[in-house]
């Protein structure tokens, strides 16, 4: 078994991913492209196990690095070894055998691409930070209209300086050090956002921890996905 991604112990959920070199898509602060923040090497594919029997009860994500919508053909052949696996992309092409969670903003700068949601959109993702909370705020009514999940991923910068350093704070998040969120402003972002979608409304990890074992927001809506895709065959 490959190293497995630090953010992930003590979750039911492991990476996959097919594509080497950094990702063409160029998000902005990516960690991924991060010239020696990944956890290992991005010039090697990365696959938890060859045994597909090891992940009858875990969930594998394909591209917690790089995009499923590049070299995809790829990616779904890949993904064909395991029972239980979803798809990420910024790309807002949905054509996966499986629930995908879509990153609806990878240019937080600019309006939040907003889509009618297709029959296997596990989430929409959105990555928020103190420059671009109208967008997300738009965003937000747009897919609370359709009852779409919507998890807010907090930007941490470590390239220059952020928005603002009254709501960021130079420190360590897993195995890398960034100017992070505070808790104070995520928690207020959450809430504020939440006053328009309710509980439909999440944030990757929680204001006090960046953990996936502590968020299970991938975990929950990944099966209540794949439920609901089961149930219009």
């Amino acid at each position: 078994m490959s190293e497995r991604n630090p953010k992930q112990e003590g979750s039911n959920l492991y990476d996959c991913r097919v594509q080497t070199g950094p990702c063409p898509n160029g998000c902005n602060q990516c960690f991924y492209n991060r010239p020696g923040a990944y956890y290992e090497d991005i010039e090697k594919p990365h696959w938890p196990t060859t045994d597909p029997n090891c992940f009858k009860d875990h969930i594998v994500r394909m591209n917690c690095g790089h995009d499923s919508n590049i070299e995809r053909d790829k990616v779904i052949s890949a993904a064909k070894q395991y029972k239980n696996v979803f798809f990420n992309t910024s790309i807002p092409l949905f054509d996966f055998p499986g629930p995908v969670v879509f990153t609806a903003n990878p240019k937080e700068v600019s309006p939040v691409v907003c889509i009618q949601p297709p029959d296997n959109l596990m989430f929409v993702r959105l990555r928020a930070a103190s420059l671009n909370l109208g967008y997300i705020h738009d965003a937000v009514c747009w897919y609370m209209s359709y009852r779409i999940p919507t998890v807010l991923t907090f930007m941490a910068y470590y390239d220059g300086d952020p928005p603002d350093k009254t709501n960021y704070i130079w420190k360590k998040r897993h195995i890398n050090s960034y100017w992070c969120p505070t808790p104070e402003f995520m928690r207020k972002t959450l809430w504020s956002m939440q006053k328009i979608g309710g509980r439909l409304v999440t944030m990757c990890g929680t204001p006090d921890s960046p953990w996936c074992r502590d968020c299970r927001n991938c975990e929950t809506y990944y099966w209540q996905t794949r439920r609901y895709m089961e149930e219009q065959c």
